[in-house]
């Protein structure tokens, strides 16, 4: 019989090899459902519905994925020397019984996936639809959680418009974006993280359709917009104006980008905007979409 232990060790390495990572998921998706052949105005106009798409059709593939895992570890642990010889229902109280700590292992890390995975889909969906927007962006995914704290972002921050760069030339002229597809009680976090930004105000994208009115006062207060979708705002926040829709942080966005004329930066600024531009070319030379992006960008400062 495996140790619960070594057991928990095996569904780790299981899920690397069985699992494709979360952004490379999305990507996969997005480009099945033609997405990376959208104009601009297209993103501009649809990001809401893209959002959901996207989700729902990832979803759709990943349950079947999970479910075999699931099947697959649940039959490694079986002795079919034993349960052979016994009746269906035997063999099951006998399983039950001698592999419940195993079972609710199992249960406990396909759990914990999700949660994680949903997260960092999000994360992922939202940086795809901001790039075919055609708005800049830096990602913490893409310079990296230490280089954002490092410069004085707080790790709630997922991504900054047009870049770190502006947001240490110019704070008031930068878009924050943190996303959460739920907020519950962590939305307490967000003015805490807010207030070490020194930023003006931050944009939180979220899928959470119960967040009370009080939450969304004291967010406001500490001048953070609620965003999300169009769907989710017609349906629970009609009547607030203080929460936005996606579309409208796109636009948002669209106006920052505008404030900065090429001839603001140094040429030491636009080095470091260019070698952190390469850097994503050459991490994405697999994913000509994500591609594309970049390399228009290193246009536009050249």
């Amino acid at each position: 019989m495996i140790e619960v232990s070594e057991f928990k060790q095996k569904l780790k390495k299981e899920r690397n090899k069985t699992f494709t990572i979360p952004y490379d998921m999305i990507y996969e998706v997005f480009v099945e459902l033609g997405y990376d052949s959208k104009e601009k105005d297209f993103f501009i106009n649809h990001a809401s519905s893209i959002l959901e798409s996207i989700r729902e059709k990832t979803w759709e593939k990943f349950l079947p994925i999970e479910k075999n895992f699931t099947t697959e570890m649940l039959k490694s642990l079986v002795d079919e020397n034993i349960v052979n010889n016994m009746k269906p229902i035997d063999a099951i109280y006998w399983f039950s019984t001698q592999y419940a700590e195993h079972i609710y292992e199992l249960t406990l890390s396909n759990t914990q996936s999700r949660r994680s995975r949903a997260g960092k889909e999000f994360e992922a969906i939202i940086e795809l639809i901001l790039m075919g927007a055609d708005v800049p962006i830096d990602t913490q995914g893409t310079i990296g959680k230490k280089e954002f704290i490092k410069k004085g972002l707080a790790k709630l921050v997922d991504v900054v418009s047009p870049g770190v760069v502006e947001y240490m030339l110019n704070k008031i002229n930068t878009v924050l974006i943190s996303a959460k597809t739920t907020l519950r009680e962590r939305w307490q976090e967000v003015p805490e993280e807010m207030g070490r930004t020194g930023a003006r105000e931050m944009f939180l994208i979220t899928l959470d359709d119960s967040i009370s009115n009080n939450v969304l006062d004291t967010l406001y207060e500490n001048n953070i917009q609620l965003v999300t979708t169009r769907s989710i705002k017609e349906k629970s926040y009609k009547f607030n104006n203080r929460v936005l829709s996606f579309e409208d942080l796109i636009s948002i966005c669209i106006e920052y980008k505008k404030k900065w004329k090429i001839d603001l930066y140094s040429i030491e600024d636009r080095n470091k905007i260019i070698e952190n531009i390469n850097k994503q070319i050459l991490k994405h030379t697999d994913k000509h979409f994500v591609n594309k992006y970049y390399s228009n960008r290193l246009k536009e400062l050249n």
